[in-house]
């Protein structure tokens, strides 16, 4: 299902309106109140909405894609209608149900662990909706929904589940005061990270059409520059030229060669990718959850953790790395204070000896940071 397509019926359906589905889930009808109808700057209360793939010339469908009036609308009323919200998922049903294994989910590569005890709770997690778009000769744009536990664990499966549960839950009043800005901060990097991730990974046909049309224009400027001298090192041979006239021709090559680099320069600046990434809307979901205590040997020391099972999801969260923020589900510790490493960072600790997180390595804490370990250079474009 499209992205975009899909955030414009959630709004609909946000905004006390009526959708239908078509079977391809390539479009919707939808039945909008008249002030949604205003709004989003439609004809009628019942309308066709599609993603624009495949649609007949004849047929009288709106079409939701970057650069039509339609999305800049709907952008602007979920803006107005308010960027956040709060909600709680009920209770689950207490029926029997098979008791997760935390040993089944999760890997210790070099510890044991004894389960101490599990019990349910709620826990908090902060679902963000971001507008990416990258853009060089051509613009790609993308709506993507990144779900953050408190805990900092990107869960990839839950912005799908709670999308399309949590117009039934009820609405959670809490207050700003309950959450630190810093703990908010550090979440909102890693949900910028994880959507960053997310672009690069569906970015590969884009790169590649990006890749072409640079090497085609280096190509067609490298063949111009090379006639031109061709033409002018004939014309020298043809006409035999000699003194003031040979110093001209000579000098105009020369100044070819610098014209010649200043446009192959200028097209790497028209074809560096640019990344931008706007967050819309921010939606916490207060899930309920099996919290398993575990309690981690390795060699003689201990260390007490927790891994949540989520009972909407129905699968354990990953667990976060302590050196690198990584989400992961094998679990390694360092010898001396048994930090939490992910595959890499407990080859780097084996390899090394030494713990990045013992010696201060983080997770990312700023947009740079994000952008350095993605290998992206901030030229201000990312906001």
């Amino acid at each position: 299902m499209n992205s975009l397509l899909k955030f414009a019926g959630n709004l609909i359906e946000e905004s006390k309106g009526a959708v239908e589905w078509e079977e391809a889930q390539d479009s919707f009808q939808a039945l909008l109140p008249e002030d949604v109808r205003y709004r989003l700057g439609l004809p009628e209360s019942f309308v066709t909405i599609s993603d624009g793939t495949d649609v007949p010339e004849e047929a009288d469908h709106h079409c939701i894609g970057f650069g039509t009036s339609l999305l800049e609308r709907a952008i602007s009323m979920a803006i107005e209608l308010g960027p956040t919200a709060s909600m709680r998922m009920p209770l689950v049903s207490s029926r029997k149900q098979t008791e997760p294994d935390p040993g089944r989910h999760f890997s210790f590569p070099n510890a044991t662990f004894k389960l101490k005890g599990n019990r349910e709770s709620w826990f908090d997690y902060w679902l963000w909706t971001f507008v990416v778009s990258a853009e060089a000769d051509e613009r790609h744009e993308e709506v993507h929904q990144v779900c953050v536990s408190s805990s900092g664990a990107c869960c990839r499966e839950l912005p799908e589940l709670i999308l399309d549960q949590a117009l039934d839950w009820d609405r959670l009043k809490v207050e700003t005061s309950e959450f630190q800005e810093s703990k908010l901060n550090a979440l909102f990097m890693i949900a910028c990270d994880r959507a960053l991730r997310q672009l690069d990974e569906r970015l590969s046909g884009f790169k590649e059409t990006v890749k072409r049309h640079h090497v085609r224009d280096i190509r067609r400027i490298e063949t111009y520059f090379q006639n031109l001298r061709q033409e002018m090192e004939e014309e020298i041979q043809r006409r035999q030229l000699e003194g003031a006239a040979l110093d001209i021709r000579e000098e105009k090559m020369r100044r070819l060669a610098g014209e010649k680099s200043a446009k192959l320069l200028a097209l790497q600046d028209k074809y560096r990718l640019r990344l931008k990434i706007r967050p819309i809307t921010l939606l916490l979901a207060r899930l309920p959850v099996r919290r398993f205590d575990l309690l981690v040997n390795r060699r003689k020391k201990q260390k007490r953790i927790s891994v949540l099972y989520n009972l909407l999801s129905k699968r354990f969260d990953p667990v976060p790395c302590e050196a690198c923020g990584e989400d992961t589900y094998t679990l390694g510790f360092c010898d001396d204070a048994l930090h939490i490493l992910c595959t890499s960072c407990l080859a780097q600790f084996k390899a090394q000896k030494k713990c990045f997180r013992c010696r201060g390595k983080r997770a990312p804490s700023t947009i740079k940071q994000v952008l350095k370990r993605l290998g992206l250079q901030d030229d201000g474009e990312v906001s």
